[in-house]
């Protein structure tokens, strides 16, 4: 079995396509964080208790507000960030937060 150097290695397609998919990754994450800074304080709130896995009943409940009130801030979050469904919207949260090197809370 022949030892590739490490610098060989980048140059494979795998490679080359390894290092297009980090560069288009932090270009999303910068995206995001560009995107996360148009939120209010309260569309703040409501995204992280989402990231978080809460319900928007649980959120009422720990913001003190009403279920249509969360509803509405989840919507216009969603609006302003271009996500179409939770999972996106976890995947949009995870690519800000890895961008700005923090880890993403649980």
């Amino acid at each position: 079995m022949s030892c590739i150097e490490p610098s060989a290695r980048l140059r494979t397609p795998v490679g080359t396509a390894l290092e297009a998919d980090v560069g288009a990754s932090q270009s999303r994450g910068r995206d995001m964080m560009a995107r996360l800074g148009r939120l209010t304080a309260r569309e703040v709130d409501v995204l992280v208790r989402l990231v978080a896995g809460k319900s928007s009943k649980a959120i009422a409940s720990d913001l003190g507000i009403s279920f249509k009130t969360v509803e509405c801030h989840r919507a216009r979050v969603m609006e302003k960030l271009g996500c179409s469904g939770l999972f996106e919207l976890g995947r949009a949260w995870e690519a800000a937060v890895w961008s700005s090197g923090h880890k993403v809370p649980r």
